[in-house]
């Protein structure tokens, strides 16, 4: 091993215990011994990174010499970290001036697919996994990112090509076992029930494999209406999933009491002001309840333009406070938030916003935890419009415990906690409701499958837009879905899932008796 590796190594190793200050101290000496390799730029790049210093990240590669800042691996790192830093324009040039630099190096081709999907450029990520897969026509990575891709951009015939040929290459690749689930509906003459309980019977027991094909097996039991079944296949790769999260429960839900308890109505008087830009509409509320069709909905509408799930506000709203802590020793966390500059908050935000939505005079951001953030929401933006969804409780469990988010939603592979974290969620949306009276507007989910004209006025009254008869053609868009609904948006509504629960009997007792016990069934 060079001497250069060695000193990186054991830098690492301060990085991997927390110690920051002793990596930052080794990266500035390591970049002094090494002026000409980028090796010690990148270190120094990552632990200002993990040190809550994005821009800084980003004037460690800058300082390198100008032959190395131009080397595909600098770019890349740079682009990442652009993109954390919510300057999604810069990160989309700097991939670009790297993309003609790579070679086959199947790393580097799935990251600039990263952030190009990331940056909302999901039909020219297609065009660069296709390009890569060419290269790399055996690639398992590339195959399976190239089928997400089209999943997202409802390409399900070349998604279910791209599986096939993955799963010819590595039968038991969780990702691909599950994603083929979820292409189509399945019948009792065409459906793979059979190959995933072979799969599961002589596959290596590893949780991801146990996890991804007991939900492709749920969901291919629930389509032929096998429910008993699919219920105990959702158990076991709920459960099997639910091992390999470091979750606590009791954390997460006093984290939520500690927003309430620390926001008030008069907290809220007391806020510094925000920004005045009429432009936001943010989609709230639990995952699975329509959010995704309400903000598709939205999509449709001539002034209004979508930027998904947006996920910048609270990592700004989390930045401003933190870096103003160290100023209020002693202070409480919510003494904290309350005294962050919600004007410049707001500003930032659509800043970072607009990179995505454009100049169009409207745009919606629809992610479902913002709910957590309400009031900081109308603190930055107060002429901001929210649509909260709601949908009958035991549905709303139903659809969540059936789905697996990949890496969110860490609540909903127990039953316990599940129902814990739905009640503490309409605990929360009540305080904002009585907090902030007139400010949220609830959609409910039953009304809106069931009279979408009816429900979709009447959002898009609240949001001071004109009727427009196409924003019920939600379904027929040909935009990207980042979600897990991205499938169920392309059909029209219909009233199928609702009562859903009912199918799975006993099964969802524990739930019943607790949301029942909260007052919510």
């Amino acid at each position: 091993m060079n001497p250069l590796q060695q000193q990186l190594d054991n830098a690492i190793q301060h990085l991997r215990a927390g110690r920051l200050d002793e990596a930052w101290a080794l990266a500035q000496a390591l970049k002094e011994q090494y002026p000409d390799q980028p090796e010690p730029y990148l270190f120094a790049a990552d632990t200002a990174r993990l040190r809550g210093d994005r821009a800084g990240a980003i004037a460690q590669l800058d300082a390198l010499p100008e032959a190395l800042r131009t080397t595909t691996g600098v770019l890349l790192r740079k682009a990442q970290l652009q993109f954390s830093d919510s300057r999604r324009s810069d990160a989309l040039v700097t991939a670009r001036e790297a993309m003609p630099r790579i070679g086959d190096d199947e790393g580097q081709l799935r990251a600039v697919a990263r952030l190009l999907s990331d940056c909302q450029r999901a039909g020219e990520a297609r065009e660069w996994l296709l390009s890569a897969h060419e290269r790399l026509p055996d690639s398992i990575a590339v195959l399976f990112d190239l089928a997400v891709t089209e999943f997202q951009l409802n390409l399900p015939e070349q998604a279910a090509q791209h599986i096939t040929a993955l799963l010819a290459l590595e039968p038991y690749h969780p990702g691909a076992l599950h994603l083929r689930s979820q292409l189509t509906r399945h019948s009792a003459e065409e459906n793979n029930i059979d190959a995933l309980r072979e799969c599961l019977a002589t596959g290596p027991e590893h949780p991801n494999l146990i996890t991804a094909a007991n939900y492709a097996l749920a969901r291919e039991l629930e389509d032929l209406e096998r429910y008993e079944e699919a219920f105990a296949a959702l158990q076991a790769g709920a459960s099997a999933y639910r091992r390999t999260l470091q979750y606590d429960g009791a954390e997460e839900l006093a984290s939520h009491a500690l927003i309430r308890d620390g926001f008030s109505a008069e907290d809220f008087a007391r806020l510094s002001p925000g920004c005045e830009d009429t432009a936001p509409i943010f989609v709230v509320g639990l995952p699975r309840t329509g959010t995704t069709l309400v903000e598709r909905l939205l999509n449709c509408h001539s002034q209004v333009n979508s930027i998904e799930e947006f996920r910048d506000f609270p990592m700004m709203l989390s930045d401003m406070a933190g870096a103003i802590a160290p100023s209020m020793p002693g202070a409480s966390n919510a003494e904290i938030f309350r005294a962050v500059d919600f004007k410049a908050l707001g500003e930032r935000y659509l800043v970072a916003a607009r990179q995505v939505a454009g100049d169009s005079p409207r745009f919606v951001d629809k992610l479902p935890y913002n709910f957590l953030y309400c009031g900081y929401l109308l603190g930055a933006l107060p002429k901001a419009h929210i649509l909260h969804l709601k949908r009958q409780p035991l549905d709303a469990c139903y659809a969540i415990y059936k789905t697996l988010f990949f890496g969110a939603y860490s609540f909903s592979y127990d039953l316990d906690e599940l129902s814990d974290y739905v009640i503490s969620y309409h605990q929360h949306m009540q305080h904002w409701h009585q907090v902030l009276p007139g400010r949220i507007h609830d959609v409910q989910y039953e009304t809106l499958v069931r009279e979408p004209e009816v429900t979709a006025r009447g959002i898009l009254e609240f949001c001071d837009l004109a009727w427009e008869e196409q924003v019920l053609d939600f379904h027929i868009q040909p935009t990207a879905s980042m979600t897990a609904s991205a499938m169920q948006v392309r059909k029209p509504m219909h009233t199928e899932s609702i009562d859903a629960w009912r199918r799975v009997g006993e099964g969802f007792k524990l739930v019943e008796d607790k949301l029942a016990a909260a007052g919510l069934v």
